[in-house]
Order: C-alpha cells, then structure tokens, then sequence
C-alpha cells in the first residue's frame, strides 16, 4: 500500500501508512515546532487530531498536532500569530498542509459548544443532522487560518478521514492504540 503523500510549492508531506514502517522519527511538533533553514523537517504522531504543517518556501516549517480542544480554544492560531510577528511573515507567504484526521461526521459535540463556536464567527464550522451536533475540526482550522491572512488557495486539506479508512490509518475513536507518523519537508 502507498503512502499518502503531499506536494505543494513550499513543503512536501507523507504519511505512513499502517503497513509501512516509518524512517527514524525527525523532532516531533509536540504540540508546536518551527525550524528555519534549508531541508528541515518536522514530524507529527497524530490519530484522529490534525497533523498541521505550514511553510515559508526555503525558509520556515512549522507543525503541530491539533486536537478538537485545542481548535475550539484557539491556542494553534495564537502560537502560529506569534511565530509570524517573530519572523516578520505575512499570511499570504504561508502554505498549510492539514493530513489525514477525523471528518465532521465523526466529530459529535454538545449544542452548546456550536452555539458558542456561532457566537464567535465560525459557524461555518457547525453542522446539524436529524437534531444532532456536529463540529468540522478541520474547517474550523482554515476558518482560522484565513483571519491570519493565509489565502484560501494557500490552504491544503488532505483527503483520508481516520476512522473511515482502517487499512490505512489508526484511529482512537476506533480503539486503535497506535498513532499515525506524518513527516514534512520544506522545499
């Protein structure tokens, strides 16, 4: 089975699949690192969180393992608007890679945190079916992503959910205790 692989102008991705044995682990992004310099790389364990990378094409990488609690407080976009006043960035120089994670419909939460999350802006984020409540983690990322100012063309989300591919993938929800090695380099 192939990996799952990821090309876009500043950064390349891949992530091991279940039946493949991963490389020896470069620095871990636990829960945030940035490496500056020429081919860097970073990796994220992940299971049904988000393996985030971002790039500055030959010059920045950054990753993180984002969970559902860490979208909804915000904290990633906090350390992301630190790292680019620090470097001087703008949100327009940014690619973002977002692999493989939990979609919307795996993703149950209490109508109170969607009433919240609405109050907030990001009702986009939201879903509702047959009266139950649903958070989209990834579409609450770019929802992010975009009041930094990183274009939406700029923003990659990947196409493996976690627990609908169990050939592939482990996932938490599904029991599986293992984790998920996604490693990017910058370009």
């Amino acid at each position: 089975m192939d990996n799952i692989n990821f090309e876009g102008s500043s950064l390349s991705c891949v992530t091991y699949v279940r039946s493949n044995k991963a490389p020896s682990l470069p620095p871990l992004a636990e829960p945030f690192l940035t490496k500056a310099g020429k081919n860097v790389s970073i990796g994220v364990l992940s299971s049904d969180e988000i393996p985030l990378f971002f790039a500055v094409k030959g010059m920045l990488l950054g990753g993180a393992k984002i969970s559902q609690e860490c979208a909804v407080k915000g904290t990633f976009k906090a350390s992301l608007h630190a790292t680019f006043t620090q470097y001087n960035i703008q949100g327009n120089q940014v690619e973002v890679y977002m692999g493989p994670c939990l979609t919307f419909s795996h993703t149950l939460v209490e109508r109170k945190l969607i009433e919240q999350l609405m109050d907030q802006g990001y009702r986009i984020a939201a879903k509702r079916t047959d009266g139950v409540d649903f958070l989209d983690v990834p579409i609450l990322v770019l929802a992010q992503l975009r009041e930094l100012g990183i274009p939406p063309e700029n923003i990659h989300i990947g196409d493996f959910d976690t627990f609908e591919n169990p050939d592939l993938l482990f996932s938490k929800l599904r029991g599986d205790k293992e984790e998920n090695l996604s490693i990017a380099q910058l370009r």
